[in-house]
């Protein structure tokens, strides 16, 4: 078996298939935004399947060519549709969760028209003359009063995938009325098939067979590739940190000795670590993590590692360094001030203060100070604030101090504070 890396597949495919009548996108070849929820790359109604070698993903070249070929060789028949029907309007919130990311052509491209059609309204109404008509299907077969001409302009430079084919392409609108060509629909459909398929053999723990959730949180790495394995049975493979390394360097011996991957990650508790995290502010171990957990406390910002991971707060505090100074890492120190700032500044209306929440435009450090501009989307006011650098430091003790004592209490670390709305100004 012939490995090839994850470009060198995407070359080739694209070569082989340039002749397709399909608009295929094949870079997901090289992303694999699916990588840990099945491990494949499905492409149309094909699944190619992702294997990891010496801690690198690859293909097999073999795979990679038949899935091009048999692109190249797909007959479509313009002139052949099949109408497709806009489905109604639904909340998430009112989506099982269960239905939530499902493998639905239909439902996918309804997003794209009931999002413009919504963004419409908002750029040509004044707030307070919005309404749920962008909801409902009007005369033009589409959402609100969105036209044909306003959708496809409004995705000229966004390239909307659907199993790595571009859907706006094919699709066409007459009369009110939309269609895609019937073989395409019917590749769409197989699509559902294959990754609905993937994602239930994916899902189950390898050991037990318990059926875990679709997004592939039970899925943890392992020297070939994922392995599904639900939080009892990690729990019973794999140690518990316990804080043996607390306060020692990240690069010492002591560290490189002891492998990461024989413990649980101690921040989520369900899936093998990878790797030891460290503080980059004093170079001490914080602890195991898993690569999901690790990838998420270092790439994403550091206010939402701290507001919506929980046990954030105590995970950055297992660093010695911090802990003793009652401090956090400097690039959390902003994301404090943040919190502080849209807890507790309203603009005022007459004598009383705005209820709604300050929407943060920017923020830059300088002269000493945070400088947050803010705007409010209600009322089209926009303003400043400045927090010092003493100021941001001392809530940053203040929320370690919070976090501290919440576990000595055995009680959740605690939320940001959130401000009393609607709070009448004193004349």
């Amino acid at each position: 078996m012939a490995q090839i890396s994850p470009r060198l597949a995407r070359t080739y495919f694209a070569e082989i298939s340039a002749a397709s009548a399909l608009p295929l996108d094949p870079d997901d070849l090289v992303h694999m935004v699916r990588l840990r929820q099945h491990g494949h790359v499905v492409i149309g109604d094909i699944a190619i399947r992702c294997y990891k070698n010496r801690s690198k993903w690859t293909y097999d070249e073999r795979d990679i060519r038949r899935a091009a070929q048999a692109f190249a060789d797909f007959r479509l028949d313009p002139g052949d549709v099949v109408e497709f029907q806009v489905p109604p309007y639904r909340e998430r919130d009112d989506q099982d969760l269960e239905e939530r990311g499902r493998a639905d052509w239909r439902e996918r491209i309804a997003s794209w028209l009931y999002w413009n059609a919504r963004r419409k309204q908002q750029e040509q109404r004044h707030y307070e003359d919005w309404d749920d008509s962008w909801q409902r299907i009007g005369f033009q077969g589409l959402p609100g009063d969105l036209t044909w001409e306003e959708f496809t302009a409004a995705c000229s430079d966004r390239r909307q995938n659907i199993a790595n084919t571009r859907p706006l392409e094919l699709m066409t609108c007459s009369g009110g009325r939309l269609y895609v060509p019937r073989a395409y629909a019917g590749l769409l459909d197989r699509w559902e098939q294959v990754t609905e398929r993937l994602v239930a053999g994916a899902r189950a723990c390898s050991r037990c067979r318990a059926e875990g959730p679709r997004w592939g949180a039970w899925r943890t790495p392992s020297p070939l590739g994922y392995v599904t394995l639900c939080p009892p049975c990690s729990g019973a493979t794999f140690q518990r940190y316990t804080g043996h390394l607390r306060g020692v360097l990240y690069e010492s011996a002591r560290t490189r000795s002891n492998r990461a991957d024989g413990y649980l990650c101690r921040l989520c508790s369900e899936s093998r670590a990878a790797v030891w995290d460290h503080c980059h502010d004093h170079g001490l171990v914080r602890g195991p993590l898993c690569g999901s957990c690790n990838t998420y406390e270092g790439k994403s910002t550091a206010y939402s590692f701290l507001q919506n991971k929980e046990g954030a707060a105590l995970h950055l505090l297992e660093c010695r360094g911090c802990l003793e100074r009652r401090t956090l890492p400097a690039r959390y120190h902003c994301a404090l001030a943040r919190m502080h700032v849209e807890a507790t500044e309203r603009h005022s209306i007459r004598t009383r203060r705005c209820r709604h929440v300050a929407w943060i435009e920017d923020v830059e450090l300088a002269h000493g100070a945070y400088r947050f501009e803010l705007s409010c989307w209600w009322h089209k006011k926009t303003w400043t604030k400045d927090v010092t650098v003493a100021e941001t430091a001392m809530l940053v003790k203040e929320f370690v101090d919070q976090a501290l004592a919440a576990v000595q209490a055995g009680a959740v670390v605690p939320a940001p504070r959130q401000p009393a709305p609607d709070t009448t100004l004193q004349a």
